[in-house]
């Protein structure tokens, strides 16, 4: 256990490669900004604090309202940073600004700072289906969890304590215990929800409350055998404490990889369309061809996905399709005899893939699956460390699916036109099971809409 009075330096944050962050989590988060932007102008750096929810209203900091560029400048050149944001002065509270604007005026500072999520002051949340709000620009994710929640019940100390009951498995008038914080903390449904393939960090708040340091650092050292960084202490009093673990020793008692899974992103595109009619690879969905759209999510979610590689399997005559795939810079592989299933299609990727970590299968007549959706399927499997990974909507899996390097055998010995869904039934206690929000993301289109 180490101390410090930098949450810089706690929560091992270098502004150089992460010049966006995004606060989410329960109460603390304002403090939280204002204690790094306090550091960060100390050494000379210009600091941009923004929200993409709400935030209180404090007229005397310096403010640029509507994100005037003007204000901004002035701000920064006289008082090292800003607060930049919608008004609304009768509520008192400040608002989000648009996406353009945020492009605009991020490159105005050297460090931009978001509160990116609301608790109305409660230690500890799970997140509703439009929360949190993180910028598609953030570079690192800080979620804050207070130690005053534990011990307590979950109706007096949680920010809409039905969502955490359910995600929890309790009822409201039962305890919040260290190991629910744990769970919040790691959950992509719960705090780790939208971080994505993003750096994420932990601070557990308030552990200056008497009796609650050790349960801190207790949590604080879960985390860490999880891979992810965690400080507790206390903002009010500038006091920070931080495992004794070098990374190296983290990742290693967490069994991870120096790296990051290496994952091939296979799009499953030799279908015959029998009951569709025609070719519906090339059925336009919004104006766009159906099998475009799923590449398209599959590219943006690898921007996202380090070490990462998009294939497609095709027919050779579909010469339109394969001329688009080679455009993107993705693999094209052919499937001379689709009749056989889509576990034919599955097996051709998987050949040339087969040295990465994990392959992730998709189908192309998804129109409305999600680059999010992907990203968060893989994040939650690198997380959980399960060897598959599905979607599910209620009771029903679905694609995309993970598979890990122990499934490929079984993925080379399977046969016609169920997949790897058979392999999941087969293993289910080794699922991660992403849970969506949008039924439509699974469904197939097999006749013209």
């Amino acid at each position: 256990m180490r101390r410090t009075d930098s949450i810089l330096k706690a929560l091992d944050i270098d502004t150089d490669r992460y010049p966006v962050l995004s606060v989410v989590g329960g109460g603390g988060k304002t403090s939280l900004i204002f204690r790094i932007m306090e550091e960060l102008t100390a050494v000379g750096k210009k600091v941009l604090i923004t929200t993409t929810t709400h935030m209180a209203y404090e007229p005397d900091r310096p403010f640029a309202e509507d994100g005037d560029m003007i204000s901004i400048k002035q701000n920064l050149e006289e008082c090292g940073y800003t607060i930049a944001a919608s008004l609304d002065r009768e509520k008192r509270k400040i608002g989000a600004l648009s996406e353009e604007k945020l492009k605009e005026i991020k490159v105005l500072a050297d460090v931009m700072l978001i509160e990116a999520d609301g608790a109305k002051r409660y230690p500890l949340k799970v997140p509703a289906s439009w929360e949190p709000v993180i910028w598609g620009q953030t570079d690192l994710v800080i979620a804050v969890a207070g130690m005053d929640a534990a011990g307590k019940p979950i109706q007096e100390v949680c920010h809409r304590p039905e969502n955490v009951a359910d995600f929890l498995g309790k009822e409201a008038e039962e305890k919040v215990a260290e190991e629910d914080i744990v769970r919040v903390v790691l959950s992509t449904e719960a705090l780790k929800k939208c971080v994505y393939g993003r750096e994420y960090r932990v601070l557990l708040n308030k552990a200056d409350i008497p009796g609650k340091s050790q349960a801190a650092e207790s949590i604080a050292d879960r985390l860490e055998e999880q891979g992810i960084h965690a400080a507790w202490g206390s903002l009010r009093e500038k006091e920070y404490y931080i495992c004794g673990k070098s990374e190296t020793e983290r990742k290693r008692a967490a069994q991870m990889p120096s790296k990051r899974v290496k994952l091939a992103l296979i799009m499953l595109a030799a279908g015959n369309s029998r009951r569709f009619g025609s070719n519906k690879l090339m059925y336009e969905v919004d104006g766009v061809p159906m099998y475009q759209r799923t590449l398209r999510m599959l590219q943006k979610a690898a921007e996202r996905i380090p070490d990462s590689r998009i294939v497609v399997v095709t027919q050779p005559q579909y010469s339109e399709i394969i001329d688009v795939v080679k455009e993107t810079g993705a693999e094209v592989l052919f499937n001379p005899k689709p009749e056989r299933g889509i576990a034919s299609s599955m097996q051709i990727g998987l050949e040339i893939a087969k040295d990465a970590d994990a392959c992730l299968f998709t189908v192309s007549d998804q129109p409305w699956l999600t680059a999010e959706t992907i990203i968060a399927l893989y994040d939650a499997f690198q997380s959980e460390n399960k060897g598959m990974a599905c979607t599910v909507w209620g009771e029903k899996t679905g694609n995309p699916c993970i598979f890990s390097k122990k499934y490929y055998r079984k993925l080379m010995e399977i046969t016609g036109d169920k997949g790897g869904k058979q392999i999941i039934k087969r293993y289910p206690e080794d699922v991660t099971y992403l849970k969506i929000s949008d039924e439509r993301e699974q469904q197939d289109v097999d006749v013209p809409l």
